[in-house]
């Protein structure tokens, strides 16, 4: 069984957690806006009733 399983994560929380911690460990030179600002997600949901959509996709936090 996979550590990650074992320890009760997600495969996606599991990336996630690498991820940041590659980001963390980068030399400052490389510590960019666009390499830091990747770890934000926009989610967004929308609607279906008889396989049509009920309007415009929305943003999660609403």
């Amino acid at each position: 069984m996979s550590s990650w399983r074992k320890a009760g994560l997600t495969y996606n929380a599991y990336l996630n957690i690498a991820a940041k911690t590659v980001r963390a460990a980068l030399k400052p030179e490389a510590r960019t806006p666009a390499v830091l600002s990747r770890d934000k997600v926009d989610s967004r949901y929308t609607k279906y009733e008889k396989g049509e959509p009920l309007g415009e996709p929305k943003p999660l936090s609403e």
